[in-house]
């Protein structure tokens, strides 16, 4: 629990200049070398240069809460697959998702578009509201030629109601400019009209950007998918879900298929958006993944930017939310969720990578099976044959 610690205790004391730039390079070479260390977004979606916040609310979420067990997704859940015979639909769409993957066509630079946020139920007298809040967007902009840099950017779009429901609840509530809401061990507040524009954060060398590939591995990776399968989840690896970082082995809890299983759609998640993988490589790693254990195919869901995907998800795992941190009793309590990763069907591009709700309970217990819990989304990623820059209108 140190890295726990840490980030807590950076949460508490504003970062100066120093301490922000020392955090962008040690978040860069974790995400080249996912294996040298623990990712920083490994509960909430797969490593993201940017975005501080995200990285600090996230994991100190993961302090106010523990693993109590395997949970059961809702009676009408898709988790539990086809009855044998039957045509599994779930599994056909990703499939479709997976051949469209494998047609992209690529270019001289490759770029992604990220956005991750963390949601927080906000209690009203006329009504409680859910909001998206501390959320934090990377541009990534890649040559691919031999000697291109990478260029990165950074941007805090500040936060947004969920649905409509939750802005007119919020507009029941006297539209509070300023929200405070509690974040694990402390309260934070959000201003709803902070907007803040695109800014250059700074450029690495393909190699800093690749970690342990090169453009010339990625190229070479294997296009079937029980070979993929066997590289990226090598059972020496943290990826696999099998042992930690230090290489040392994973308590009880954190051998569930369950877990297990989402481990490895994060490391397929990451892959998929932060590296320019050959199109016929990304369509073997969905299906590589599908075939694991604990991996299960939706045919239809929606992901945070409320556009249509299929998925690829784990099963659910139960949480408790305890008083240790000081967390407001009506906060408290056990609820239910699992990992997915969003497809779209037509082109194969991952759109999301989402942390999802399946039993409601704890800071939950007034929202739906389905809720978006946390996420990282990406707006747009491919190849182009002209330098890519970030979107004007992101929000």
């Amino acid at each position: 629990m140190d890295e726990m610690k840490a980030i807590a205790e950076m949460l508490n004391e504003p970062p100066n200049q120093r301490t922000e730039d020392e955090g962008r390079r040690r978040l860069r070479r974790e995400i080249a070398d996912p294996s040298a260390g623990r990712r920083a977004r490994t509960r909430f979606g797969w490593p993201l240069k940017a975005g501080l916040g995200i990285v600090a609310a996230g994991a100190a979420a993961a302090v106010a809460v523990s693993a109590v067990g395997t949970g059961t997704a809702p009676a009408e859940s898709p988790e539990a697959g086809a009855p044998q015979g039957e045509v599994d639909l779930g599994r056909q769409a990703v499939l479709v998702a997976a051949e469209n993957a494998a047609k992209q066509e690529t270019g001289k630079y490759f770029f992604t578009d990220h956005v991750s946020g963390q949601s927080y139920v906000v209690p009203a007298e006329t009504g409680a509201y859910a909001i998206d809040g501390a959320r934090s967007a990377t541009f990534v902009a890649a040559g691919l030629e031999p000697g291109d840099d990478v260029t990165f950017y950074e941007q805090f779009p500040g936060p947004r109601m969920w649905s409509p429901q939750d802005g007119a609840a919020w507009k029941k509530a006297g539209s509070p400019s300023k929200i405070k809401v509690w974040s694990s061990d402390k309260w934070l507040t959000f201003d709803m009209a902070e907007k803040a524009p695109w800014k250059l954060d700074g450029t690495n060398t393909q190699q800093e950007w690749l970690g342990k590939y090169t453009l010339e591995k990625l190229r070479n990776l294997p296009t079937d998918p029980e070979k993929l399968a066997a590289e990226v989840f090598d059972g020496t690896t943290p990826e696999a879900g099998r042992i930690d970082a230090s290489g040392g082995e994973l308590p009880a809890h954190m051998k569930t298929e369950e877990f297990v299983a989402a481990s490895k759609i994060r490391a397929v998640g990451w892959r998929l958006s932060d590296l320019p993988v050959p199109p016929k490589v990304r369509a073997a790693l969905m299906k590589a993944l599908m075939a694991q254990p604990g991996v299960r195919a939706v045919g239809e869901t929606t992901d945070p930017l409320g556009r249509k995907g299929v998925a690829l998800t784990s099963g659910s795992r139960s949480y408790e939310v305890t008083g240790e941190f000081g967390t407001p009793p009506e906060q408290q309590g056990t609820y239910s969720s699992r990992q997915e990763i969003v497809f779209d069907k037509a082109t194969g591009n991952a759109l999301a990578m989402q942390e999802v709700l399946t039993e409601p309970g704890g800071p939950y217990k007034d929202r739906k099976p389905g809720f978006i819990i946390n996420y990282t989304a990406i707006r747009d990623t491919g190849w182009s044959d002209t330098e890519p820059t970030p979107p004007r209108n992101a929000s």
